[in-house]
């Protein structure tokens, strides 16, 4: 992945909607990590929540 954690949470908050950025910046940065290290693009990531979330 290109350009750090950080930018990939950035990416993954952009495609949710707001109230997500708690969420992404908490209680799924550790499901978000293994994501990142085992190299789920940033979209998959946004989706895979939006589907848990109910927000598909």
């Amino acid at each position: 992945m290109n350009g750090g954690f950080s930018q990939y949470l950035e990416k993954v908050a952009r495609q949710l909607p707001e109230e997500a950025g708690k969420l992404i910046k908490g209680d799924l940065n550790l499901a978000l990590l293994d994501w990142y290290t085992d190299g789920v693009p940033a979209e998959e990531a946004a989706a895979r929540i939006r589907r848990s979330a109910g927000w598909a």
